[in-house]
């Protein structure tokens, strides 16, 4: 079970915000001479679903648009021992909304689409509190914004000869160097993406007008716990991973070598995972602002080679980072937790070095699981016990109905939950 320290000092951690929150500094104005304070809202914790979604980008599937239903059944084990079906909703404690930006805004300084039927936030929060209004389970979301290859396309095409064109970033004179332009990427299993180039100030100003409007929209609903920063991103929403096995591009080259060519270096790389917290902090003040995080590889062309260096000390230093702009709102995680991580947490060479060191004065950490599903309750009990995690991210329920019926309603896994929250 948690150590009882960490157990006070998250309650001393959470007393001290409810103090700050409700002294001046952080109180809005209403009217002439009537202030409030912002919601405190409940932090995530124990297990959140990641959806089995599904949907399209750049003319490959993605599954970056959707959420999980709680009402969706699932087997369940009675005390008699006979399988009976229950919602899903009373096993979990919050699902996770994953969005791509060009849902929601599809227009250059546009506002946030609703569509008739609402955008996929919209669908996840009438869910989440049709749920809440009649289950005692009371269930939070975590908002997951994919930009990256899943940018509108607005923001990296301009009108070339009375058509929108791509602002290809390898062709100069189709983007200054102040527009945002696109590069073509490729991933595993032969996808391919248009990335905008992130590391320009006309990126940033892009994305904050984002976030300064979807803020405006979600920041004061209740059931919004948390939302990820995902600015600085390529391909999914761990941002700092610049994947050392991007090889499948035609030329033989790297992702990385190819954004190096049109302008990126490791400083504004690094500028820029600095920058996306200050974003998140600033525009959603009383919501979690969770962020997912790697061991930080520098990246340099020496004699024509591509060479890795390990950042161990970027990698702390932006880790307080989160916690310098957004206090007890930081939320600390790593996306790729297996059994085969077990016992890593003792080197500095591996991000949960990090992450249990910060765990262990009271921050907050959560995971996301990544290993053989009839292992994911060792992975969670190590997460809960050694890097004082209270979240976790779960695998979605095709996989783990299709090795268990019963997997996630079990006691195993139930019980992991409990270590999480408790």
């Amino acid at each position: 079970m948690k150590n009882v320290k960490m157990k006070w000092l998250a309650a001393v951690n959470a007393a001290i915000m409810v103090c700050l929150l409700q002294s001046a500094g952080f109180a809005e104005e209403l009217d002439a001479g009537q202030t409030e304070s912002p919601e405190i809202k409940e932090r995530l914790t124990g297990f959140l679903l990641r959806g089995d979604v599904s949907g399209e980008v750049s003319g490959y599937q993605s599954d970056r648009n959707g959420f999980d239903d709680p009402n969706q059944l699932i087997k369940v084990r009675n005390s008699s021992g006979q399988i009976v079906e229950e919602a899903i909703g009373k096993y979990v404690d919050g699902l996770v909304v994953q969005v791509e930006w060009k849902h929601l805004q599809d227009s250059a300084n546009g506002e946030i689409q609703h569509y008739s039927e609402g955008n996929v936030i919209d669908k996840a929060i009438a869910a989440v509190n049709a749920w809440n209004a009649s289950n005692e389970n009371q269930l939070g979301l975590k908002i997951r914004v994919f930009s990256g290859v899943y940018s509108p396309k607005w923001l990296t095409q301009h009108v070339h000869n009375g058509k929108l064109t791509l602002r290809n970033c390898e062709n100069g004179s189709n983007a200054t160097n102040d527009e945002v332009c696109g590069l073509k990427v490729y991933f595993k299993n032969d996808k391919i993406g248009i990335l905008p180039s992130y590391w320009k100030p006309a990126f940033r100003t892009a994305w904050e007008d984002f976030q300064s409007k979807l803020a405006a929209e979600y920041n004061g609903i209740s059931v919004v716990r948390e939302i990820a920063v995902s600015g600085c991103m390529t391909h999914h929403a761990e941002t700092m991973w610049r994947n050392k096995g991007d090889y499948n591009r035609p030329d033989g080259r790297h992702n990385i070598e190819v954004m190096m060519d049109v302008g990126l270096t490791v400083a504004k790389d690094k500028e820029c995972l600095g920058w996306q917290i200050e974003v998140a902090a600033e525009k959603w003040p009383n919501t979690y602002i969770g962020m997912a995080y790697n061991m930080w590889n520098n990246y340099s062309i020496d004699d024509g080679q591509l060479v890795w260096t390990p950042g161990k000390k970027f990698t702390d230093e932006l880790m307080q980072k989160c916690i310098d702009e957004a206090g007890t709102f930081c939320v600390l995680g790593n996306n790729s937790l297996g059994v085969s991580d077990i016992g890593d947490e003792e080197s500095q060479g591996d991000v949960t070095y990090y992450l249990k060191s910060y765990g262990d004065v009271g921050h907050n950490i959560y995971v996301q699981t990544e290993t053989a599903i009839d292992s994911q309750y060792d992975a969670l009990n190590h997460a809960a016990d050694e890097l004082n995690a209270t979240m976790a991210e779960l695998p979605t329920i095709k996989a783990m109905n299709n090795f268990d019926e019963t997997f996630l309603s079990g006691s195993q896994m139930q019980g992991a939950r409990n270590n999480l929250k408790f």
